[in-house]
């Protein structure tokens, strides 16, 4: 008999053991004591990781005064200040003589250079060697967002995680149904009523997984918190919590995964273009949902063992609940301004907008009026062919096109910090888009329900094994060049260490 005095990790094993026999046991763990975070011995001999968190936090506090100017002429555009690329899976890349080499020929693949530009930051245009137009990032000194266009098999396998996302809060409503008698709507009732009781769940210090319908009790917003361990090289990747699998069936979970490997995929390349690292590098800083350790028997005796093959990296499924009537939509966020303790944050660009990133201005960076210094852009997908598609390809069937998809990638703290201040971390928020207004006979506009909107993105962070370690001199491209956000001597201060570790000495407090 199980009691919530047994330690957090042998009860997930055991999660992981009863759901293998019965799948429709849940146990929760939310009752459990939070264990004692360890003493961090490092933190006061990295003073400038600490000046280096400061320092993204003093950003985030200047964007939330800036300007947003949606709807005016001169606004900044998301056109104008992020770059779109054009990538594709290494396996799809290296396949040729079939459908997907002929699909995704109707754009050129972005070199690793072109990569790595459109996410450096800089102030040429502030200096007033080029016009502010012709800048890489227009009038922006560069956002760390980047829009990457997929085609071919590539954006099918993305597009089954966004179906992933849609299947898993239809079947989420439908626990709300209690007179649904049909067996396999009756199953997934089940199913969605037990992932609510379970709750959010943790699985060790800081790890945690489950549903909340409910974030901060706002109103705002519901999300799945998922956790993942890592199979073999034949084998989907096992997702926690388990409920879902029973929630949303088993090909929509397979889609989901084949989404994801991709997404892993294209975020690995990003980041090793950008911090110039090999594939030897890149595989062990980069945690991309791989197995780097022995398979684990999933027995409560390797409860630390499973918590040490977990993934550090997860995928969150998140819809944003309709705001009232009388909230300033620019005043209530359903996320305030933050950045991710990511390398990149992967977004399947949702149908509906809210997303916004701040886009820093060149020309008035150091303006004394706040709200110059940079506006807020929702990122779209571009409205205007770039150089490399196809002859013949209008603007209508370069946005539309059904064998296309697009992904928000958005650099995060550990991009900014390994490239040395080149890559700013991307700064943004989400702003849950407005329900129609009721009109003066107080009736609705519109026969229309109103559509939440549901984000799928993928965080792609660095692995937690010991093996982990930052060798500045063999892991990282030497560069000549000063990153705009540069710090004298920070990289020496990351040298030898994991790199995980750099997050409790720039937030000790977490």
């Amino acid at each position: 008999m199980m009691t919530t005095k047994m330690n957090s990790l042998q009860t997930a094993a055991l999660l992981l053991l009863s759901a293998a026999a019965a799948p429709q046991t849940a146990i929760a763990l939310s009752t459990i004591t939070q264990q004692p975070k360890p003493s961090i011995t490092t933190t006061k001999d990295r003073p400038l990781l600490r000046q280096f968190g400061r320092g993204i936090n003093e950003r985030i506090l200047n964007s939330k005064e800036g300007y947003n100017r949606v709807g005016l002429d001169d606004r900044y555009t998301s056109d104008e200040t992020i770059p779109c690329l054009d990538m594709q899976t290494i396996s799809h890349s290296d396949t040729t003589n079939n459908n997907v080499a002929a699909s995704s020929s109707l754009y050129d693949v972005s070199s690793q250079r072109e990569i790595r530009e459109a996410y450096m930051a800089n102030d040429n245009t502030q200096q007033g060697t080029i016009p502010a137009s012709d800048g890489i990032h227009g009038r922006s000194s560069g956002s760390g967002c980047c829009i990457i266009r997929l085609t071919g098999k590539d954006a099918t396998s993305v597009r089954g995680l966004v179906d992933f996302a849609d299947n898993f809060f239809e079947g989420v409503d439908s626990g709300d149904n209690e007179s649904d008698n049909d067996d396999s709507n009756g199953a997934t009732s089940i199913a969605a009523r037990r992932l609510k009781d379970l709750g959010v769940f943790r699985i060790a210090n800081n790890v945690h997984a489950g549903f909340d319908h409910n974030v901060n009790e706002e109103g705002k917003m519901q999300v799945l918190y998922t956790k993942l361990i890592p199979g073999d090289d034949d084998e989907d990747p096992l997702l926690l919590p388990l409920e879902v699998g029973d929630l949303v069936g088993t090909k929509s979970l397979s889609g989901a995964h084949s989404g994801m490997s991709t997404l892993f995929d294209i975020g690995s390349q990003i980041t090793s273009a950008v911090l110039g690292m090999d594939t030897e590098s890149t595989n062990k800083l980069l945690d991309d949902c791989s197995r780097t350790t022995a398979k684990v028997e999933m027995i409560s005796d390797n409860h630390e063992q499973i918590a040490d093959t977990m993934s550090n990296s997860y995928q969150r499924i998140i819809r944003y609940l309709k705001p009232k009537q009388d909230e300033d939509a620019q005043n209530d966020a359903a996320f305030w301004p933050h950045v991710d303790s990511t390398f990149l944050t992967l977004i399947p660009m949702p149908e509906i907008a809210g997303l916004e990133v701040w886009c820093p201005s060149s020309r008035y960076a150091e303006s004394d009026v706040m709200a110059e210094r940079g506006e807020w852009v929702r990122p779209i997908k571009p409205t205007v062919v770039d150089e490399g598609a196809a002859a013949g390809m209008d603007a209508e069937a370069n946005s539309d096109d059904e064998d296309c998809i697009h992904v928000v990638a958005l650099a995060g703290e550990f991009l900014q910090l390994l490239s040395d201040g080149q890559v700013p971390t991307c700064i943004h928020r989400v702003i849950a888009p407005k329900p129609p207004s009721p009109s003066a006979f107080g009736f609705g506009t519109s026969n229309n329900k109103y559509k939440p909107r549901v984000s799928a993105p993928l965080f792609l962070r660095p692995r937690r094994g010991d093996e982990a370690v930052l060798d500045v001199e063999s892991d990282l491209r030497d560069s000549d060049n000063t990153g705009l956000y540069f710090e004298k001597g920070l990289m020496e201060e990351c040298d030898e260490m994991r790199v995980w570790d750099y997050m409790d000495c720039m937030s000790p407090n977490n």
